[in-house]
């Protein structure tokens, strides 16, 4: 007996078929809602939300977003529930059920500037 492949064909495959692959592996939405949410953060958020927050991670439904004062964390948990919305219906996909919002320490929120 010798070698025999396993029926899926050979050869070279689109980077975003592979990169789907991969995120499936770990819990991460496709790489075209990822380019979405990290791309578009601005057009979904809003120039001044945007100013002072920075999404990090989604994972099984869960964004993490970074702020830059307890303020705006505040004012992003608010906003929580119609970013959720705006993300799914640009998504076309219920891939944000919940948004985790963290204060950047003060030591990173001086070096931003």
């Amino acid at each position: 007996m010798g070698w025999e492949p396993l029926g899926k064909p050979s050869g070279p495959r689109p980077l975003q078929e592979a990169l789907d692959q991969v995120a499936a592996k770990l819990r991460a939405p496709r790489s075209q809602v990822l380019r979405l949410v990290f791309e578009a953060w601005e057009d979904l958020t809003g120039s001044v939300i945007a100013a002072h927050s920075l999404p990090l991670r989604l994972v099984d439904g869960e964004l993490l977003v970074s702020v830059d004062d307890p303020l705006w964390a505040a004012e992003l948990k608010f906003f929580g529930p119609e970013l959720i919305d705006r993300i799914n219906a640009a998504a076309n996909d219920e891939v944000v059920c919940a948004i985790t919002v963290r204060v950047r320490p003060r030591r990173l929120r001086q070096a931003d500037r």
